[in-house]
C-alpha cells in the first residue's frame, strides 16, 4: 500500500516486507564479483547494472506502480553502499523513466534523499526526505536528486536504485 506522497502527487513511498536475508545474499554475491563503477557516487561502492535476482523486491515495486496505475517495464538496476562521507552528487536518470530507490539499510537521519527543483525561482528550491529502512521511494527520473553523506565513520547505507520505462 502507498504510504504517503512526498512531492505534489509525483513521488510516493511504500514499505518492502519481504525476506531481507535473500537481498543480503544477492548483494554479497554481486560484491564478490563486481568491481563497481563511478557515475554519481562520490566515494562508496556502486555496482554495475544487475541482471539477475531480487525477484521478491521487484514484485513489490511493480505492485506499487499498479496502485497508482502506472504501467512500467524494468530498464536497469544497481546497488550503492555508502559509508561516512560517501554521497551521491545531484543527477537525473532520464526524462522517460520512473526511478525507484529501495533503502535496504539506513545508517541514520543524516543522509537524506534530496530532490532539487528544476526551476528554483518558481518552486521551493529542494525537498529533503529521510527514508526509513526497507522503504521504497518512487519518483520521476527527471527529478534532480542527490544523497548526502552522514559523516559518521562507522555508518553504512545500502540502497538499490532502479529505472523503469513507462509503457
Amino acid at each position: 500500500m502507498i504510504e504517503h506522497t512526498i512531492i505534489k502527487q509525483s513521488c510516493f513511498t511504500k514499505s518492502f516486507e519481504g525476506d531481507l536475508n535473500i537481498i543480503d545474499k544477492h548483494i554479497e554475491h554481486i560484491k564478490e564479483f563486481d568491481e563497481g563503477r563511478v557515475i554519481s557516487n562520490q566515494g562508496g561502492f556502486q555496482s554495475n547494472d544487475i541482471t539477475f535476482g531480487f525477484k521478491e523486491l521487484l514484485h513489490s515495486i511493480y505492485d506499487g506502480f499498479k496502485e497508482v496505475n502506472l504501467n512500467t517495464n524494468l530498464h536497469s538496476f544497481w546497488f550503492n553502499i555508502n559509508k561516512g562521507s560517501d554521497h551521491n552528487a545531484t543527477h537525473i536518470h532520464s526524462t522517460n523513466v520512473w526511478s525507484v530507490v529501495y533503502y535496504h539499510k539506513v545508517c541514520c537521519d543524516n543522509s537524506p534523499l534530496i530532490f532539487s527543483s528544476l526551476v528554483p525561482s518558481i518552486q521551493q528550491d529542494h525537498y529533503i526526505y529521510t527514508p526509513k529502512p526497507q522503504e521504497i521511494v518512487y519518483f520521476p527520473g527527471w527529478y534532480p536528486h542527490s544523497v548526502r553523506g552522514c559523516n559518521q565513520v562507522n555508518h553504512e547505507r545500502i540502497s538499490i536504485a532502479f529505472n523503469f520505462q513507462i509503457m
